[in-house]
């Protein structure tokens, strides 16, 4: 992995020295070329762990992706930016803050028991003959159910009514796909290992249509890619060429067709299929055609357009540039002052209590911090990403700046690192990592939500699964005896070394 260290040094030169060019102001593009370099920690040293994975992801988010985005663009860093100098202090102070919470979160030696026996249950490969395609199977009927009871989203909002909890179920796609990928990894040559692959990559591709959000496809992309990493796959060029083609398809021609279908709000759950193929017959499979079409969408919605990072470009980056919603917050500070913690609970209050103890509402902390700042028109729920920072600084300003996001970086990656251990040689810990890496995109209020809500489910997931492997399989036709022998829980835990 140096030798890979040296290479993305290089390229983080290579991007600063085209900055500088383009007459950056050097005290952002520091910052940001510092965080952006922070991802040599974790990352030039062995036994990466989960937090090790989310941290690096974070300097994508706060760094690097600001940096590749505004270069593409042709920008420097600071325009599109009203403030840019007070901006780049909370962002290095904020951070900063991000980085003593992931050194504090080392001090965890060994996982749980129970993520150790999930290591070995997960590695054990008729395990993953056994669970991969039923777990991926539950996951895509749970999805699709979501995508035909949700709330309807419409012009400034949702409507009223819907059932959004068969979400819940959404991480048992990932853990399937990332057992199906394990198998690909292990066996190579067994050509139906790669073939029930591809089938979940198709389901995985509809159910992105039918539910009308990139997130599914990208998370499944995520969890395969990182599976080949941590468990030492062995890329062959015969996957190679027709995956490249198939995402420069998808790249070109269905993200930009599916933001064009969200304009229709009559058009819900499988119908959305149906819209695309529509949409991609009535621009003549023609991806110059798609691209002005989605821009002419994103120029529709001008009160977020005019203030996007890369003004007077239409590219839906923003979630990859932190520093744009720390900007949106500072700028506001002096006029609007700080929210307080009422906010900041909210989002968990409503994960944990029952209705009649608690309104909820589909308003979350990003609409009320950019409500409150005026960065999107209020009453609108459109959802834009804020993140950990911003957040902090909307909360209790530069005190929370410097105490929340270490905090909460600390709290989350201790106990993902308990529950995931280890990524090397590691099915489990993989999904795990694919599951929250779109926490590094997260306010702390939504944060502390997920780890209210949907971490005991994935517990609960992880608890399912040593329970059934317990249980023997019975007798295969040809061999007469067990595909495998039952494993006690105390064997697990005793047998599964340090990590």
């Amino acid at each position: 992995m140096r030798g890979l260290g040296w290479l993305y040094l290089l390229a983080l030169a290579g991007l600063g020295g085209v900055q500088l060019a383009l007459r950056a102001d050097v005290w952002l593009l520091a910052i940001l070329l510092l965080i952006a370099a922070a991802a040599l920690l974790p990352l030039t040293r062995g036994g990466w762990r989960v937090s090790d994975g989310l941290y690096a992801i974070m300097t994508v988010y706060f760094g690097t992706g600001a940096l590749v985005v505004k270069t593409l663009a042709g920008q420097p860093v600071q325009s599109n930016l009203h403030v840019p100098d007070l901006s780049a202090a909370y962002l290095l102070a904020g951070f900063g803050s991000i980085t003593i919470g992931y050194g504090l979160s080392q001090g965890v030696r060994r996982p749980l028991r129970f993520a150790r026996a999930l290591r070995r249950v997960t590695g054990h490969e008729p395990n993953l003959r056994r669970f991969a395609v039923p777990i991926f199977a539950l996951g895509a009927m749970f999805l699709l159910l979501q995508t035909q009871f949700r709330a309807i989203a419409v012009s400034g909002g949702f409507t009223a009514g819907g059932f959004g909890g068969f979400g819940t179920f959404y991480p048992l796609l990932m853990l399937g796909a990332a057992m199906q990928a394990a198998l690909v990894i292990r066996r190579p040559d067994q050509r139906r290992h790669g073939l029930v692959l591809a089938a979940m990559a198709a389901t995985i591709l509809a159910l992105t249509l039918a539910d009308n959000t990139k997130r599914t496809l990208f998370d499944f992309l995520f969890v395969v890619a990182l599976a080949f990493v941590a468990l030492n796959g062995r890329v062959r060029w015969r996957w190679v060429v027709p995956g490249s083609i198939a995402a420069a398809c998808i790249f070109a021609l269905l993200l930009p067709a599916i933001q064009i279908v969200r304009t229709d709000p009559d058009v819900r759950g499988t119908a959305r299929i149906a819209a695309t193929w529509d949409v991609l017959r009535a621009h003549g499979f023609s991806a110059s055609r798609l691209s002005a079409a989605q821009a002419r969408v994103a120029t529709g919605y001008r009160f977020a357009w005019t203030d996007s990072y890369v003004h007077p470009l239409t590219w839906n980056s923003e979630r990859f540039t932190m520093i744009q919603p720390i900007d949106q917050v500072a700028r506001g500070l002096a006029e609007h002052g700080t929210m307080g913690s009422a906010d900041l609970w909210r989002d968990p209050a409503e994960a944990l209590l029952p209705g009649f103890l608690i309104r909820k509402s589909l308003v979350t902390a990003p609409d009320r911090i950019a409500w409150h700042y005026g960065f999107r028109a209020k009453g609108s729920i459109a959802r834009p990403v804020v993140g950990l920072i911003a957040s902090s600084l909307a909360a209790f300003g530069l005190a929370g700046v410097l105490l929340l996001p270490g905090a909460t970086a600390a709290i989350s990656f201790t106990l993902l690192d308990l529950v995931g251990g280890r990524l090397s040689g590691n099915v489990w810990g993989v999904f795990l990592l694919a599951a929250t890496a779109f926490l590094a995109e997260r306010e702390a209020s939504t944060m502390l939500a997920f780890f209210c809500r949907s971490f005991p489910f994935i517990l609960i997931v992880g608890g399912a699964l040593l329970l059934v492997a317990r249980r023997p399989r019975r007798a295969t036709a040809a061999g007469g005896g067990r595909d495998y022998a039952p494993i006690s829980a105390r064997r697990l835990a005793t047998n599964a070394g340090a990590e």
